[in-house]
């Protein structure tokens, strides 16, 4: 809608996300990136291979593993690489430049473009349909069940048959007078298709028929202005054979059971990443940057990490036995997932704003700048 006002993040928290590293704050100001800690390395990275796949216009792109290759998006481009060395299987133009991306079921990449289209190519690259949507889309397609499912700034949901292109059904949500510009992704789960919205709640849909399975509430807003009202869904549902989690800005960290939908448990954070789990914590990214660790069983706080504050930290994920994110100079920390502690790093070229993907016993990033890297820890290289 030409009326609905969307801003950045660190806009909509009036600098307490700061554009970091982009000279816009005083070296006085207390929302400053705080300088790289020092401390005493106990475990080496190593970066197995890397792939420039070009600029992003939009920070959102993010890397997606499949059982044969790793797929990414940069510029006006979908990029299929080898999983084991890195190197181009292929690489397509797209028309327009890329938006959201990339999603996909294994078999088939699907990406957005500033044109207002999606468009689908095969595993070998060959263009399958497009589609024109109804509005601007920022969120990547969700793949798979033989469905193609779309998000677009309108806040509309438009599910699309995977082979033919053929528009089956469109779900939709209602538009907040403010929201987030944050990056956001769709997750499959036992009960469907997981969908944040802007109004803190996550909906499972059908990708059938679009028909809402159920309605959680993750966050609601509260206080009077509108930016104090902010409580979109952020980041990507966490799904495994437990829990179902979400978080929300400004709100909630919430998980459910897997299995019937009850909640477990929710803790108040004021998150910027979706939830990530391992067999013993749920990590989250809160708006100043700090790391949190909540034991997943009652959601109790474990640890939190200070040291790495306004320095927009990404999604961690688990590389080997460490904990690992990136940040807006391109830095890979390698954290003890025990104790919140760094242990290791490694850097690549550009911003890390998206979460990476897993790859055996590493991880796949994406900057923006285009570089995309496996990553190891040493001892654990494949």
């Amino acid at each position: 809608m030409a009326f609905q006002k969307t801003l950045t993040l660190a806009a909509a928290v009036l600098a307490a996300i700061p554009l970091a590293g982009c000279g816009l704050f005083s070296s006085t100001d207390p929302h400053d990136p705080h300088d790289y800690p020092d401390f005493a390395r106990t475990t080496e990275a190593r970066i197995v291979w890397r792939t420039n796949v070009g600029d992003a216009i939009a920070r959102n792109l993010a890397p997606v593993v499949t059982d044969t290759a790793v797929y990414a998006a940069g510029e006006s481009q979908v990029v299929r690489l080898d999983r084991q060395t890195g190197d181009v299987v292929w690489r397509v133009e797209t028309d327009g430049q890329v938006t959201a991306g990339v999603g996909t079921d294994g078999s088939h990449a699907v990406v957005g473009t500033d044109k207002g289209k999606i468009q689908v190519f095969d595993a070998e690259g060959q263009m399958v349909w497009e589609a024109r949507l109804s509005s601007d889309i920022e969120v990547p397609p969700l793949v798979g069940a033989g469905r193609v499912i779309v998000k677009t700034s309108d806040t509309r949901i438009t599910g699309f048959d995977l082979i033919t292109g053929e528009r089956l059904w469109h779900y939709q949500g209602q538009a907040p007078a403010l929201t987030l510009r944050s990056f956001s992704q769709m997750s499959w789960s036992p009960a469907g298709a997981l969908v944040g919205q802007a109004n803190g709640r996550l909906l499972a849909l059908n990708p059938a028929d679009g028909k809402v399975i159920f309605d959680a509430v993750i966050g609601q807003a509260k206080g009077i202005t509108e930016v104090e009202r902010l409580i979109d869904v952020v980041g990507r549902p966490w799904v495994d054979q437990e829990l179902m989690c979400a978080a929300t800005f400004q709100g909630n960290v919430v998980c459910m059971s897997t299995q019937n939908g009850r909640l477990a448990w929710n803790a108040k954070v004021d998150a910027v990443t979706g939830p990530v789990a391992d067999g013993r914590f749920i990590y989250e990214v809160d708006d100043a940057g700090r790391i949190h660790a909540f034991n997943r069983q009652n959601g109790r706080e474990a640890w939190v990490n200070e040291q790495f504050l306004y320095r927009g930290a990404s999604a961690p994920i688990r590389v080997g036995s460490t904990l690992a994110f990136g940040d807006y100079e391109g830095i890979i920390t390698f954290l003890d997932p025990a104790t919140g502690n760094p242990i290791g790093r490694t850097s690549l070229s550009g911003a890390v704003t998206v979460p990476a993907a897993q790859y055996g016993y590493g991880a796949v990033f994406q900057t923006v700048e285009g570089d995309v890297a496996y990553v190891v820890q040493a001892e654990e290289e494949e």
